[in-house]
C-alpha cells in the first residue's frame, strides 16, 4: 500500500461527508428533487444525488490506499462507475426499465469476465464447483439480483447507507487481503453519507448511489481468499435485502400484480406505514445484517449440523418479522392495500 489504511479511510470519509453535502446543496439549485407523493416515506422535496459522495469518497479512499491497482478491481469500480452514471441519468429524468436493465448487465457482464469465478455451493455437507460459462452466468444474474436489491430497498432515511457500512464492515474479515481496502472504504464512505441521510434525511441517494453501491458490494464479496468463492457466506452478508426483496416480490406476483412496478409493500416500508420511525427500521435492519454477517463469518467452521440449526434459525427470524409487520400493520389500523400505489423512489 503507498499510504497506511486508517489515513485512506480518513480521506474516504471526510470526502464522502464533503461531497454529499455539496450534492445536497446542487440538487436543491437544480431541482433535482423527490417530490413526495402516495408511496414515499418523506414529506418533503429532497435532493436526490447524494450518492455521489459514496463513489467519491470511495474512489478517494482506495487511490490512496493502494499501490499498483488491482486490474480486476480497476474493472469492478469502472463497471460500478458506469452503472453509477445510469442511475444519474435516470434521477435526472426519469427511464425506462429496459435502459436500466440493460446497463445492469452490461456491467454485471464484465464483472463476472474479470473476475473469472470458480463458485463453491458448499452447505450441509454438500460441496458442488461450478466454474466456466455457468458460473460466468450465475454471477451476472447474483450481481443484477443484489444491484436491484440494494435499489428496492433504499426508501427510508439511513436503511442503505447503514446496511451497506455494516456488510462492507464485516466483509473485511471474508473478502482477500487486496480487497479490503476497497470494502473498508466503501464503508466509511457509507458512514460519511449517513451524517446527512440519517432521520431526518436531508439529502437521498438517489440511483447514482444504489446502483454503484449494490455492484460494488456484489463483485467485493465474490473476491475470496482462496481463489474459490464460498457462496454461502456472499449470501448470509446481504440475507435481510434479498429476504425483504424477493417476499416481497413473491408476493406481488402470487397476487398478480406488476413486479416491475414501484409500490410500497416491502416489509420495511409496511412497517414505517404502520408507525414505525426511520430510525428504529433502519436499525433493525443493520442489526439484522450484523447478525447474519457474523454467521456468514463462522459459516465455513460449522458443522452440517450447525449449518442446518443456522438455516432454520434464519427462517424463524424472518418468519417472525413477517409477523411482527402483520402485527404493527392490525395495531396501526392499516393494511397491506393501503401501502400499494406505485411510483418508484
Amino acid at each position: 500500500m503507498s499510504a497506511s489504511l486508517p489515513f485512506a479511510l480518513a480521506v474516504a470519509f471526510a470526502v464522502s461527508l464533503v461531497v454529499t453535502r455539496v450534492a445536497e446543496v446542487v440538487g436543491r439549485r437544480r431541482s433535482l428533487l423527490d417530490i413526495p407523493n402516495e408511496r414515499s416515506s418523506h414529506a418533503v422535496p429532497t435532493p436526490r444525488i447524494g450518492g455521489l459522495g459514496i463513489i467519491a469518497g470511495t474512489i478517494a479512499g482506495w487511490l490512496i490506499a493502494t499501490g499498483t491497482p488491482d486490474p480486476t478491481l480497476v474493472v469492478i469500480l469502472a463497471a460500478s462507475l458506469m452503472l453509477a452514471v445510469v442511475g444519474l441519468i435516470d434521477d435526472v429524468r426519469v427511464t425506462s426499465v429496459p435502459f436500466k436493465y440493460s446497463g445492469q448487465l452490461i456491467a454485471a457482464a464484465a464483472v463476472a469476465i474479470a473476475i473469472r469465478p470458480a463458485l463453491d455451493l458448499s452447505i450441509l455437507g454438500l460441496d458442488v464447483v461450478i466454474d466456466g460459462p455457468a458460473a460466468l452466468l450465475i454471477v451476472t444474474i447474483w450481481l443484477t439480483a443484489l444491484t436491484n436489491a440494494v435499489n428496492f430497498m433504499d426508501g427510508i432515511d439511513g436503511l442503505i447507507g447503514g446496511v451497506g457500512a455494516m456488510v462492507c464492515l464485516l466483509a473485511t474479515a471474508v473478502v482477500a487481503a487486496g480487497t479490503v481496502p476497497l470494502v473498508a472504504c466503501v464503508a466509511v464512505a457509507c458512514l460519511g453519507f449517513l451524517v446527512w441521510n440519517q432521520a431526518p434525511a436531508s439529502v437521498f441517494m438517489g440511483d447514482v448511489g444504489s446502483q454503484f453501491l449494490g455492484l460494488v458490494i456484489g463483485a467485493a464479496l465474490l473476491l475470496q481468499p482462496t481463489g474459490t468463492t464460498a457462496m454461502a457466506p456472499v449470501v448470509l452478508l446481504v440475507a435481510p435485502l434479498l429476504l425483504d426483496t424477493g417476499y416481497t416480490l413473491i408476493a406481488r406476483a402470487i397476487a398478480r400484480k406488476d413486479i416491475l412496478a414501484g409500490h410500497r409493500e416491502h416489509l420495511y416500508q409496511r412497517l414505517v406505514v404502520a408507525g414505525r420511525s426511520h430510525r428504529e427500521v433502519a436499525a433493525g435492519y443493520i442489526v439484522a445484517t450484523a447478525v447474519t454477517g457474523s454467521l456468514a463469518i463462522a459459516w465455513a467452521s460449522l458443522s452440517p449440523v450447525l449449518q442446518a440449526l443456522a438455516i432454520v434459525a434464519l427462517v424463524a427470524g424472518f418468519v417472525a418479522e413477517v409477523a411482527l409487520v402483520r402485527r404493527a400493520e392490525a395495531t396501526a389500523g392499516v393494511g397491506r392495500d393501503s401501502v400499494e400505489p406505485a411510483a418508484p423512489v
